[in-house]
C-alpha cells in the first residue's frame, strides 16, 4: 500500500504541472530505502524509489538533508561521508571544493563557509550540484563553476582557507593511472591556499598512504593528521589528511590554526 500510495501521489502532482523533479522530492517516502553501511557519523541512505521518469534522478538523503543524483552523477559514498564527517569549516571561511559530484561537501560546507566555490570534470555533475545547492538553499553561498579538470575552473589570484579533495582514486589493477590525477593536484594545490590554508584529502586503502607520504614531501606540504577506520563490508578503509603547507607551519606570522 506504501508504494500504491507513492505512485498516486506522484501522478496527482504531474496533474498539476509541478515540475517533476520537485514532485519526486515531495512524494518521495524517507523511509523507504537503504541505509549504506559506513563509519562516518552522517547516514547515507539510498531511495529504493524508481528515478523520476523525466529527471532520471533519485533521491538519498545524507543526515537530514536530501539530495537528487542523476544515473550519470557519482552517487554519495562511505568514503565521501567519511570525509564529510572529518573535515571542519569555520564561520566566514571560503571553501574550494573539487569533485564535488552531487554536491553533498558544498551542501555542507555552506553551512558555515561565507563562500563555497564546487568544481567538477562532469557536465552531469555540475548540472546535479547546481540542483541541489538550491534545493537545500544555498544557491547564494556555493557557486558552481563550469565543468573543468581540477584548477581549471578557479580564477586568477582566487585563494582559499581550506581545499575539500573528493576524487577517485587507485582502489587494484588497472586503476594506477588515476594517480596522475592526484600528483598534479598536489603539484598545485599550493597556489590556491590563502596563508594558514588547510587541505582535507580523502583516499581509501591502507596501501595507498605511502604514496600520499611521497606526493606531500615533494611539494612541500605537512600531513598534521591521518584520520582511518575500515568499512569491512564494503572492503574500503577510508582515509582523511589534513594537510597544510610546510611554509605556513615554519612562519609564525602564517602559522595555522591548530583546531582543524
Amino acid at each position: 500500500m506504501e508504494r500504491l500510495g507513492i505512485k498516486r501521489c506522484i501522478a496527482s502532482r504531474s496533474l498539476v504541472a509541478v515540475a517533476a523533479l520537485f514532485a519526486l522530492a515531495a512524494c518521495t517516502t524517507p523511509s523507504t530505502g537503504w541505509e549504506v553501511p559506513h563509519p562516518g557519523k552522517y547516514t547515507l541512505t539510498y531511495s529504493y524509489e524508481t528515478p523520476d521518469d523525466k529527471t532520471g534522478r533519485s533521491r538519498i538523503t545524507v543526515g537530514e538533508r536530501e539530495f537528487f543524483v542523476p544515473g550519470g552523477t557519482v552517487r554519495p559514498s562511505a568514503q565521501s561521508m567519511y570525509l564529510l564527517s572529518h573535515w571542519k569549516i569555520k564561520e566566514g571561511e571560503e571553501v574550494l571544493d573539487i569533485g564535488t559530484g552531487s554536491g553533498v561537501q558544498a551542501v555542507f560546507a555552506a553551512e558555515k563557509a561565507k563562500r563555497v566555490v564546487a568544481t567538477d570534470i562532469s557536465s552531469s555533475a555540475v548540472e546535479t550540484a547546481i540542483f541541489n545547492a538550491r534545493h537545500n538553499g544555498f544557491s547564494d553561498k556555493i557557486e558552481v563553476r563550469p565543468p573543468g579538470d581540477l584548477f581549471e575552473p578557479v580564477k586568477a589570484g582566487e585563494r582559499f582557507d581550506v581545499i575539500l579533495f573528493n576524487i577517485d582514486y587507485p582502489y587494484g589493477p588497472g586503476t594506477e593511472g588515476l594517480w596522475k590525477v592526484h600528483e598534479r593536484f598536489f603539484a598545485e594545490v599550493s597556489n590556491y591556499l590563502k596563508p594558514g590554508g588547510r587541505i582535507y584529502y580523502q583516499i581509501g586503502l591502507v596501501q595507498n598512504i605511502p604514496n600520499v607520504q611521497e606526493m606531500a614531501r615533494n611539494n612541500q606540504l605537512r600531513i598534521v593528521s591521518i584520520r582511518m577506520d575500515s568499512a569491512r563490508r564494503l572492503k574500503r578503509d577510508p582515509i582523511v589528511f589534513v594537510l597544510f603547507r610546510e611554509r605556513d607551519i615554519a612562519l609564525d606570522t602564517n602559522a595555522p590554526d591548530p583546531d582543524y
